[in-house]
C-alpha cells in the first residue's frame, strides 16, 4: 500500500466520524504491520461496524506482530477475549509459536485458551510443554484442554500420559478418550476396554467410539462383548464402532441397530449403517437404503458425494432379486431408482436384463440413459439388440450412451447400425462417441468405408478419427 494512502487511512481510523473509521478499518485489510496497533485499538471502538471491520482486517493480515498485539486481549472483557480468540484461531500456525509463553501463565483461563488455540491450529513445536500440563497442572479444565491438544497434534510420546489421564476427573478422562481416538493406537485397547464398565454413560460412549478407531482384534473383542451389556443408544453406537473397526458380527440386535442408524440425521451414522448392512449382505434392507438415498436433497452440494459413498458400500453385496425388484417398485424415488440401475450394471447382474430393458420404455431420459449404461456393462446378447435399437432414441444423451455401450461390447453386429447413425446425427459429442465405438468394434472396416466415400461426412469421420481414442484404451 502506498505510504500516503496508508497515512490517510491511519488518520481516518481515529476520526470522530464512525463511517470514516469503519471505511478505514475495512481498507486496511491486507495491509502491513503498521496497521496492526490502530486496528487492535479499533476492536474497542464504540461502533459495532468499526469493531467488525477491524476484526476482519486483522484476520487478513495474519502476521506474528498482529498475533503478539492480540495476546493481551485474552485477559480483557469477554467480548474482546472472544474476538481475539477468533482472530488468533483464523491465524492458525502463525500465532502458535507465541502461545508457548502463555502455557506458564498464572491465570488458569489463559493457559486453557492457549491450549484451545493450539488444538484449533492442529500443530505446535513444543508438545512436550503441553504434555507437562496434562501431567502436572492443578486445574482440571487445563488438563482436559491439554489432552485434546495432544490428540490433535498427534504427539505419540504423550500416549502413556493420556492413558494415565483416563483415571482423572470425568471431564479430563473424556478429553483423553477423544485424544486416544485420534491416535488409534493398539496400546490403548486394554485400558479403553476397562472403561466399558465405567458407571458413567458419557465415559462408556466415548470409550466405545475410541475403540472403533483402533483396528485391532482386541478392540473388536471388547466391543462385541459390550454388545450384550449395552442398551439403547449405547448399543447402537457400539454397533457403529464395530462397523468402523471393520467387523460386523451377525448377532441378535445388530441388524436392528444398523437400521436405527439409517434414519439418523448424522451422515456418519447413515454411511455406517449402509456399510454394516452391506457387510451382512442384508438384501432385505435394500429398499430402506435406496429409499433413504433417494431422499437426499438434490440441491445440496455434497449429495453426489454421499450417493457415491452409498454406491461404493452396496457394491460389496451380491446381486439379489430384492435389488432387481426395486426397478418395479413405484414407491422408490427417481434418484434411488437410478442408483439401483447403476448397481445392477456394476454388479453385472444378468438376471436384471429384462427389467433394465423395461426401463427403456420410461419417459425419464436419465433412467433410460442409466439403464443403457448398465446393459452395456452386463453385455448380454439380449441387451445388445436393445442397445442397437437405442441408437435411434429421440434423446441425444440416450443415443450417446447406447453408442458407448456398443463400443464396450465390441460385437460386429453393431457396426452397420452405428454407421447408419452417423448419417443423421447432429450433435458432435454423439458423433464422436459413435466413431469411437466403431473404431473399437472394427477399425479396419471403418477406415475402408471412409476411403470408399468422397462426401463431407467421410472427411469429417476421417478428421475425427485422428483425434479420438478407442474405448478399449481409454
Amino acid at each position: 500500500m502506498h505510504i500516503a494512502r496508508l497515512n490517510k487511512l491511519l488518520k481516518d481510523i481515529q476520526s470522530g466520524d464512525a463511517v470514516k473509521r469503519r471505511a478505514a478499518a475495512e481498507a486496511l485489510a491486507g495491509s502491513d504491520d503498521r496497521a496492526v496497533y490502530p486496528l487492535v485499538k479499533a476492536l474497542k471502538d464504540e461502533n459495532l461496524g468499526v469493531q467488525d471491520a477491524a476484526m476482519q482486517s486483522l484476520m487478513s493480515i495474519k502476521s506474528e506482530a498482529a498475533a503478539y498485539m492480540l495476546l493481551p486481549l485474552l485477559r480483557a472483557s469477554t467480548f474482546l477475549r472472544n474476538t481475539a480468540m477468533a482472530i488468533l484461531r483464523e491465524m492458525g500456525v502463525t500465532a502458535t509459536p507465541l502461545l508457548e509463553s502463555l502455557l506458564q501463565d498464572r491465570d488458569d483461563e489463559v493457559r486453557q485458551y492457549a491450549l484451545n488455540l493450539i488444538h484449533d491450529a492442529g500443530s505446535c513445536s513444543f508438545p512436550g510443554m503441553v504434555a507437562k500440563l496434562l501431567e502436572q497442572d492443578s486445574n482440571a479444565n487445563v488438563r482436559a484442554a491439554a489432552a485434546r491438544a495432544l490428540g490433535k497434534v498427534r504427539y505419540k510420546a504423550a500416549l502413556p500420559l493420556l492413558i494415565k489421564a483416563l483415571d482423572d476427573e470425568e471431564w479430563v478422562c473424556f478429553s483423553a478418550l477423544e485424544a486416544l481416538a485420534q491416535f488409534g493406537d493398539e496400546g490403548a485397547v486394554e485400558p479403553l476396554v476397562r472403561l466399558l464398565g465405567n458407571p458413567s454413560g458419557t465415559i462408556r460412549s466415548a470409550a466405545v467410539e475410541a475403540l472403533g478407531n483402533i483396528i485391532s482384534p482386541g478392540a473388536i473383542r471388547g466391543l462385541v462383548a459390550h454388545l450384550s451389556r449395552a442398551g439403547g443408544r449405547e448399543h447402537v453406537m457400539t454397533v457403529k464402532s464395530l462397523v468402523t473397526a471393520g467387523s460386523v458380527p451377525p448377532l441378535p440386535g445388530v441388524r436392528e441397530a444398523l437400521l436405527d442408524l439409517l434414519v439418523s440425521d448424522e451422515w456418519s451414522d447413515v454411511i455406517a449403517s449402509v456399510r454394516g448392512l452391506a457387510a451382512l449382505n442384508d438384501a432385505a434392507s435394500l429398499h430402506k437404503i435406496i429409499d433413504r438415498t433417494g431422499s437426499l436433497d438434490p440441491s445440496s452440494p455434497d449429495t453426489e458425494e454421499k450417493t457415491m459413498e452409498i454406491r461404493s458400500a452396496l457394491l460389496k453385496m451380491d446381486c439379489s432379486s430384492q435389488l432387481i425388484a426395486l426397478l418395479r417398485d413405484r414407491s422408490i424415488r427417481y434418484r434411488g431408482k437410478t442408483l439401483a440401475i447403476e448397481l445392477l450394471g456394476d454388479m453385472k447382474c444378468p438376471d436384471a436384463v429384462p427389467d433394465l430393458i423395461r426401463m427403456l420404455k420410461t419417459d425419464c431420459r436419465d433412467v433410460r440413459r442409466k439403464s443403457i449404461e448398465s446393459l452395456g456393462r452386463i453385455r448380454s446378447e439380449e441387451a445388445e439388440s436393445v442397445l442397437i435399437e437405442a441408437v435411434a432414441d429421440r434423446d441425444s444423451h440416450v443415443r450417446k450412451a447406447a453408442a458407448t455401450a456398443l463400443g464396450k461390447i465390441g460385437h460386429p453386429r453393431a457396426f452397420n447400425p452405428l454407421m447408419g447413425m452417423l448419417e443423421h446425427e447432429q450433435y458432435s459429442d454423439v458423433v464422436d462417441e459413435c466413431i469411437r465405438a466403431l473404431m473399437n468394434i472394427d477399425p479396419v472396416s471403418l477406415a475402408l468405408r471412409v476411403r470408399q466415400r468422397t462426401d463431407p461426412l467421410a472427411r469429417q469421420i476421417e478428421k475425427r478419427m485422428a483425434h479420438l481414442v478407442p474405448e478399449t484404451v481409454r
